[in-house]
């Protein structure tokens, strides 16, 4: 059996089976749209109350290093919700005009999962300098010092803060590869041979 062979044998079994109702599919792409725009808003509503909790604790804190690193915190809680925004926004399936809806859903799939793969650059290291700051403002806070609060017990949050981003960079790469799998359902169906 010769390649062009085999890839008609395996083009036509496609056929055979089908594509699914065009209904499902829109079903399909409305429930992934509607999937990550609550993502979005909790993310948007989280960095919101964020910012607020970090402005308030910026001027009570009792370090430039705590302050400043409020700062930044801050300003990763507006950035991160704003990039979310920016990279990965649910896009209605009524925004598809005349591309093809396989063609439409295809395309908000490879682009969510580009997001997910690239989630430590503009999701969680935003975080890390405003969070550095504020440990090291705590080797220089008298209150934290007189507390006997023992160094390990600091390494140890720290690491509970780095082992929790690594969970969230561990979902999202999960996410990623769920993605990978529709899109790879939907270049089957399409017949895709790129």
């Amino acid at each position: 059996m010769t390649e062009d062979s085999a890839k008609q044998a395996w083009q036509a079994s496609v056929e055979i089976a089908g594509n699914p109702p065009l209904e499902e599919v829109r079903k399909g792409a409305d429930k992934f749209y509607r999937r990550y725009r609550l993502r979005n808003m909790i993310e948007y509503v989280a960095g919101a109350i964020g910012a607020v909790v970090f402005t308030v604790r910026g001027f009570t804190a009792p370090t430039i290093y705590h302050q400043l690193g409020c700062a930044m915190l801050v300003a990763a809680m507006i950035y991160m919700p704003w990039q979310l925004h920016r990279r990965a926004s649910a896009v209605p399936r009524d925004m598809a005009g005349a591309v093809p809806i396989y063609d439409f859903l295809r395309g908000e799939l490879v682009r969510q999962q580009d997001n997910h793969r690239r989630v430590v650059w503009w999701y969680l290291l935003p975080f890390v300098p405003g969070m550095a700051l504020i440990f090291a403002g705590n080797g220089l806070d008298p209150e934290i010092e007189a507390a006997g609060i023992p160094i390990w017990a600091r390494w140890l949050l720290l690491a509970g803060i780095f082992a929790v981003g690594g969970f969230v960079w561990g979902m999202h790469q999960v996410a990623a590869d769920k993605l990978q799998k529709r899109i790879d359902e939907i270049d089957v169906l399409t017949v895709r041979t790129e």
